[in-house]
């Protein structure tokens, strides 16, 4: 399997007994400190999914912000008696900073979503409002790759109300269709406010 190194913060950006959130790539950790050693888990907690980076280290231990389980610091390892922990990665502190190794993402394989996404790309919508949650994650990451490839910009909104009220004035203020994106039933709603005349 490939791997690549990521700088993820400077030797001085992290005190002793503290946790942070970093990226490397697309990958989200918690990076921690104790004394002079570092360490890079997953951030993400096995057992309800709650934020690492957001924890703190307490007694010796990471302890998760949303539940209290606890994990080295360092290795990611439980206490004795529990075998839950997350990912640890491989890490070296260079002159420059503090660098992570993680694996490189597989290929895509082509989604549902994707093709949904593509189509509505096709109509014209080149705009889309709304919140990504839990229930549209697959769909929304496929709206990133055409984000990424310039063919559709998301703008994110606190709420569902707001987002068809954004993709209606859109529409109207631009002759083009735009989109409404929601958590709660998953669909994308199409604004048809002046559909035709943006044919």
């Amino acid at each position: 399997m490939s791997t690549t190194w990521y700088r993820v913060a400077g030797t001085d950006e992290l005190a002793d007994g503290r946790v942070k959130t970093v990226v490397a790539g697309h990958r989200s950790l918690a990076l921690t400190r104790v004394g002079a050693r570092f360490g890079a888990l997953d951030n993400r907690c096995p057992h309800q999914g709650g934020p690492l980076g957001e924890g703190s280290i307490e007694k010796g231990m990471l302890r998760c912000p949303w539940h209290g389980y606890d994990y080295d610091p360092l290795t990611g390892e439980p206490p004795a008696g529990f075998s839950d922990r997350p990912g640890c990665f491989r890490l070296e502190v260079r002159d420059d900073g503090v660098w992570v190794e993680v694996p490189d993402e597989p290929e895509h394989v082509r989604t549902v979503s994707d093709v949904m996404v593509e189509t509505m790309v096709e109509w014209g919508v080149t705009h889309v409002f709304g919140m990504v949650g839990h229930s549209n994650l697959g769909f929304a990451d496929a709206m990133r790759r055409q984000e990424e490839a310039g063919r559709l910009t998301f703008v994110g909104i606190r709420h569902e109300g707001a987002a068809a009220f954004a993709a209606s004035g859109y529409a109207k203020l631009t002759g083009r269709p735009a989109a409404c994106f929601g958590i709660a039933n998953n669909v994308l709603n199409f604004h048809a406010g002046n559909l035709a005349n943006a044919r």
